[in-house]
């Protein structure tokens, strides 16, 4: 049955036809503007998108190669997934390269924000202290979150020591902190927060591919003509001596 692709498969087609297009490729691969990010994960993602839009152009006209049968077919659309497949996992390593460098760096300055200031080691004892004394007064934990989002002072001490110095678990120290960094750091929050999202966009990619292979060609079919080929350039007799 001659088809626009090898897969006949309803879902395979869908896949394929969007993908071919800018608007599948945000839904399927990478769904972030390349205009809105850093260039380096911006260049990975449209070499990724050239290298899935040209596979599937190639696989088109593949099902058409009337010099080919069935299997040679899906044995050659494999051959061809191999190669998109490595465009599309060099730039989804890009994007996890970027997203983990780019996300320490902004984790670091916000952090620094919160760092102490040495000439207030006491005062960051005083507040624990403070704190802990309040550990068991039901209307405490409201308020404590209220002071470390308003007061840096607040945060710092909660931050430069363990929570049971302040009366709280590790649980509840690790919230405030957050809350904290998202009050006096947020641009740097926001950074972190935005180069993770980049590293997703490196899963998409993955999961993209997997779905794409599934969509080019039949492994059978693949593997089939692979085993059946006859070796015409091998040697006919023997040479004399072996």
């Amino acid at each position: 049955m001659q088809g626009r692709y090898l897969n006949h498969d309803p879902k395979h087609i869908e896949f394929l036809d969007m993908s071919r297009l800018d608007v599948g490729f945000r839904t399927n691969f990478f769904a972030m503007n390349v205009e809105d990010i850093d260039s380096v994960p911006a260049t990975a993602a449209t070499r990724a998108k050239y290298a899935v839009h040209e596979g599937i152009a190639r696989l088109e006209r593949l099902a058409k190669d009337t010099t080919k049968t069935e299997d040679a077919k899906h044995e050659a659309a494999k051959a061809l997934f191999q190669n998109v497949k490595k465009e599309v996992s060099q730039s989804s390593e890009r994007l996890r390269k970027f997203s983990e460098r780019e996300a320490e760096a902004a984790k670091n300055r916000a952090f620094e924000v919160l760092s102490p200031d040495p000439t207030k080691k006491d005062i960051y004892s005083e507040i624990r202290a403070y704190c802990a004394s309040r550990s068991t007064d039901p209307a405490f934990p409201a308020e404590l979150s209220k002071l470390s989002a308003e007061n840096i002072d607040v945060a710092r001490a909660i931050n430069a020591g363990p929570g049971f110095l302040s009366g709280i678990g590790d649980e509840r120290r690790t919230r405030l902190v957050t809350d904290a960094l998202e009050k006096f750091a947020p641009d740097d929050v926001a950074a972190m927060n935005h180069a993770l999202a980049i590293g997703k966009e490196g899963e998409r990619m993955e999961l993209g591919l997997r779905k794409l292979e599934q969509a080019m060609f039949t492994a059978t079919l693949a593997d089939r003509a692979a085993y059946s080929r006859v070796d015409v350039d091998a040697p006919l007799v023997a040479e004399e001596g072996e």
